[in-house]
């Protein structure tokens, strides 16, 4: 009996033990992870890419969605930011390609980057549409831009591999592209579907490198027209009006919103050439962006 008491009494210590020594070690784990997690105190992030990098459009001068989410980073995580923005209007993948590898600063900034920003595409496409404005039909003049996205996927295979260069490791968030003419040709879903092809390229890079991260923007293309009856109205409206009646005018409609000369609005894009965003489109991109990277904040906001 008491050899009995004796066994049950070194079971009881040694499981008593066993439980304190797991939860020690746990405790150490834990604490040894909070240490490794510490968020960084500042970060430098450079935004490179065409206008919507630039921030054409936006009247209150915050420079598009590249100030806004240095501000929102500065508000959310409260650590510094330094933001440097190599966005110029009209570029396109080639044209960014360009200056980077002739600008010395640009260089210098993304050598620094914790974190790097773009927007690249829409120029491309812009470019191939007008080219091949005056296409038979739609069928043709998608033929036109298939064809051209073999291109483009070369031009920014080419353009990420020398940002890489610059910088092996900051994670780089790629925006999509939006349908900008969709407000005067709303029956045409074969403009949405020529962005979509290029934004999958843009999408493409992201399954790649587990350091890229694609983010989406094309919900500027509907803006106000979120729902059916509302882009149902806009067709009759479009459909009524003489400026796309026949073959010729509607081709010169598509041209003036492709060189932002049209006039029909979306309360998400800028009313001063109805193609860019505006504020409000500005503030969209930016809580799309701010979304997937707080998604990757381990590879840009913590100290490792």
């Amino acid at each position: 009996m008491r050899k009995a008491l004796i066994s049950l009494i070194l079971i009881i210590i040694a499981g008593t033990s066993a439980f304190f020594g797991i939860k020690f070690w746990q405790s150490q784990t834990l604490n040894a992870q909070k240490q490794e997690i510490k968020k960084v105190s500042h970060i430098n992030l450079v935004a490179l890419g065409d206008s919507l990098t630039e921030g054409v459009g936006d009247t209150q001068q915050l420079q598009g969605y590249s100030g806004r989410i240095a501000q929102k980073i500065r508000s959310s995580y409260g650590i510094s930011v330094t933001m440097e923005n190599f966005g110029k209007a009209g570029d396109r993948s080639d044209q960014i390609q360009n200056r980077l590898n002739t600008q010395p600063e640009f260089q210098k900034a993304l050598k620094k980057a914790n974190v790097i920003v773009m927007t690249v595409g829409g120029n491309d496409l812009q470019q191939l549409l007008l080219q091949n404005i005056t296409s038979k039909n739609p069928q043709t003049l998608t033929k036109a831009v298939l064809k051209g996205q073999a291109n483009y996927q070369e031009k920014l295979s080419k353009l990420l591999r020398s940002v890489r260069k610059s910088n092996s490791q900051a994670p780089i968030f790629i925006f999509g592209n939006y349908n900008p003419l969709y407000v005067h040709f709303p029956n045409r879903e074969d403009f949405n579907n020529d962005v979509k092809g290029f934004n999958a390229i843009n999408a493409l890079f992201s399954k790649k490198d587990k350091k890229v991260h694609y983010v989406s923007s094309f919900d500027l293309t509907y803006g106000q027209f979120k729902t059916s009856s509302q882009r149902s109205q806009l067709i009759k409206q479009v459909e009524s009006s003489a400026n796309t009646s026949n073959a010729k005018d509607a081709t010169k409609e598509m041209t003036g919103v492709l060189t932002g000369k049209s006039s029909i609005d979306n309360n998400w894009i800028s009313n001063e050439d109805n193609y860019h965003p505006n504020n409000k489109g500005y503030q969209y991109m930016t809580s799309q962006l701010f979304k997937e990277m707080k998604k990757e904040q381990k590879q840009w906001l913590m100290k490792h």
